[in-house]
Parts: structure tokens; C-alpha cells; sequence
């Protein structure tokens, strides 16, 4: 599903992140993520951060997504991503789950997991 793929690519985008209004358009209110680190984030410390980010030089790669139907209104994304430096090198890459659910308007992510991965070809 092409709007959920728009959607995650957007919040990898700083401008997305730290605008208050358009995270709050996107995170469903009992949003939960597991980062990389292993470290757990509810929906009011995801916001907090994200509104405190600031911008960086590293930019999100992200590839060989997969949408699976939960039911009619909830899916799973399913993807790899890596990091990119400002020499061009990739590094930190990560497969990444979103559970996305429809509010009866529009989609918002529920759940994010990435658990780091080997690397892999970027395409």
C-alpha cells in the first residue's frame, strides 16, 4: 500500500519529525516502539524526542518494503533501512516493522520495531 510507504518515508525526514502536527497525524495516540537500541518508547516520550531532535547529516535509506493485510484495517510494513553519512557510506543497517491501523480517516502507525541486521545490497 503505496500511502503507507509515503507515510514511513516521511517520518524518516527531520522536517516531519519536529513538526508537532504532522507526528501527531501519523503516530496513532497508543503508539509503542522498540528501537534498535532495545530501548522501549510509549507515544508522549516519542513525541518529547522527536520534538527536541535535532537535525542531523545522516539520511535514511530505506528498500524492499512488504505490506501484509492483518485485517481490513490494520497492516504490517515490513522493510530494511541503513543510514547513509555524509561521505555516501551506509552503516547501521536495521530490518524494520510498522503496524499501521486505520482510524476510520486516515492511517497511523501503532507499533515500530528495527532490530539491527547484517548488511545488505543496497538497491
Amino acid at each position: 500500500m503505496e500511502i503507507l510507504i509515503e507515510q514511513e518515508i516521511a517520518l524518516h525526514q527531520h522536517e516531519v519529525r519536529t513538526n508537532k502536527t504532522e507526528a501527531k497525524r501519523l503516530l496513532h495516540p497508543d503508539f509503542r516502539e522498540v528501537g534498535i537500541s532495545g530501548i522501549s518508547f510509549d507515544y508522549k516520550s516519542i513525541m518529547a524526542m522527536m520534538e527536541e531532535e535535532e537535525p542531523s547529516s545522516l539520511r535514511i535509506h530505506s528498500q524492499d518494503y512488504e505490506c501484509i493485510e492483518l485485517s481490513h484495517n490494520v497492516m504490517l510494513l515490513l522493510y530494511k533501512s541503513a543510514f547513509i553519512d555524509n561521505s555516501g557510506n551506509y552503516k547501521h543497517f536495521a530490518k524494520r516493522s510498522s503496524v499501521w491501523v486505520f482510524n476510520g480517516q486516515q492511517w497511523q502507525m501503532k507499533y515500530h520495531q528495527g532490530t539491527e541486521c547484517e548488511s545488505f545490497e543496497i538497491s
